[in-house]
């Protein structure tokens, strides 16, 4: 029998398809074991390629995608983070993961051609992330998203300060402090996706992606993508989002001067709601420091260009995934999985405000790496999303 050498696995495919006259980059999330999440490897490989694609005249347009139909991307590899710490050398590791991860999605966010993501399955975190700077994003009916972090002693990050913000009044802190759960519905209704497209049609749409008249001119690329998208929508910016039928309910509660203030509503409230009392318990259950992080990062960063912001988010998360809560929440809810981590402090009012203060200081780090890579790939910000 003839021996065939086996190839080696791939967490990341990329391929080129040729249109009449130009070519589309295809990258495609390929760990579906672990549900797409972003590590090293696959960070590195990604920022490589947009980089080579990013200039050539050839290419026309990017699209994401994953293989996996469970799953776009669930976000950061956390776990890898915390066994680096725990081997006791892992801050190198740590600050060039959130550098390479942050460099991604900013790239994706500034990216001078149209960016189309196709976000079908869990897209969280990391993975809203990597969707949300795309200048076209589709769901579908089975996507569902959350921005978890707070189960793990961390913050709404890759962007979060800035996109989060740009969503209805309240509502991006409420999703920050809850971690609640939404649908593809949901996405088109607040503006994070500009269309949902049935799950099935995927073949058909891509292919379709091939057929547009594609000019070179990245505006009028752009514009060729968001008629594409609006003649194979399939819902309408409100119907069925039970999101936005929450949201005065939710400015109610999160219009306060105070995190306290919130807690104070939020352990009041008595509602009957099923999503909106499993968006409760996500916040009861989730860490009280990154509770007052969460608020001081919406309030403090609502001003903040979307560099700034990846910049302040970078110091902030290299700062937090050295605390205990971070070992904790990611022990409780991903390793052992017993889904009782042991926050310190366990209550809002004992977290100091001097611990909060810490994450919104900019770290001994000169030149900033995140900075450092941005300026050495010449990145122009001209094109991000509402900048």
């Amino acid at each position: 029998m003839e021996n065939r050498e086996e190839r080696p696995f791939e967490p990341v495919l990329f391929s080129e398809e040729k249109t009449a006259s130009f070519r589309l980059g295809f990258i495609t999330l390929n760990h579906p074991r672990l549900l797409n999440a972003l590590n090293l490897r696959m960070l590195h490989l990604i920022a490589g390629k947009l980089q080579e694609w990013r200039g050539r005249a050839d290419i026309v347009c990017v699209v994401l995608n994953a293989a996996s139909e469970r799953a776009f991307c669930s976000g950061g590899d956390v776990k890898s983070l915390l066994f680096e710490l725990r081997e006791g050398e892992g801050a190198s590791f740590v600050h060039n993961y959130f550098t390479y991860e942050y460099f991604v999605d900013y790239s994706v966010h500034c990216y001078p051609k149209p960016v189309l993501c196709w976000a079908d399955g869990i897209t969280m975190g990391g993975g809203i992330g990597i969707m949300n700077g795309a200048s076209h994003r589709v769901v579908t009916e089975r996507t569902w998203l959350a921005m978890p972090e707070i189960f793990i002693g961390l913050f709404p990050d890759v962007g979060g300060t800035y996109f989060l913000n740009r969503l209805p009044e309240g509502l991006g802190l409420f999703l920050g402090l809850t971690g609640a759960r939404f649908d593809g519905l949901d996405a088109v209704a607040i503006r994070m996706a500009e269309g949902l497209v049935s799950s099935n049609k995927k073949p058909h749409f891509f292919a379709g992606l091939l057929r547009l008249p594609w000019t070179g001119d990245s505006q009028k690329d752009k514009e060729v993508l968001s008629r594409y998208l609006v003649r194979n929508n399939e819902a309408d910016r409100a119907d069925g989002s039970l999101l936005l039928k929450q949201s005065d309910r939710i400015q109610e509660l999160t219009d306060k001067d105070s995190i306290e203030q919130i807690d104070t509503n939020l352990r009041a409230l008595k509602i009957k709601d099923d999503w909106f009392q499993s968006a409760l318990q996500g916040y009861f259950g989730g860490s009280p420091t990154s509770a007052k992080v969460i608020f001081e990062q919406m309030r403090r960063g609502k001003d903040l260009s979307l560099k700034d912001a990846f910049l302040r988010e970078w110091d902030m998360a290299i700062h937090l995934c050295g605390s205990s809560d971070f070992y904790e929440g990611v022990r409780a809810r991903l390793l052992d999985r017993d889904n009782r981590p042991r926050w310190n402090p366990p209550s809002l009012g004992e977290v100091k405000s001097a611990e909060v203060e810490k994450c919104f200081t900019r770290r001994p780090v000169r030149p900033h790496p995140l900075n450092q890579m941005i300026a050495k790939a010449g990145m122009d910000c001209s094109w991000a999303r509402g900048d």
